[in-house]
């Protein structure tokens, strides 16, 4: 995983999620789940599996001959 301790968790993003979301994060909390941890997860997995699209490309350079 990306993080190891809860001392390197020290940025906070806010951000909006949908009424459904809201109410699916609100069920699972229900259900004793860290839904802290479980949206680090989900962003953590998301970074993994796309890598290779978040690294810049190098430009080709344009040679007629």
């Amino acid at each position: 995983m990306y993080y190891k301790t809860m001392k390197t968790l020290v940025k906070t993003k806010v951000i909006r999620i949908s009424e459904t979301q809201l109410a699916t994060l609100q069920k699972m909390k229900s259900y004793n789940i860290d839904t802290g941890r479980f949206i680090r997860e989900a962003i953590a997995e998301k970074i993994k599996r796309e890598y290779k699209d978040l690294i810049p490309k190098p430009k080709k350079e344009y040679r007629p001959f």
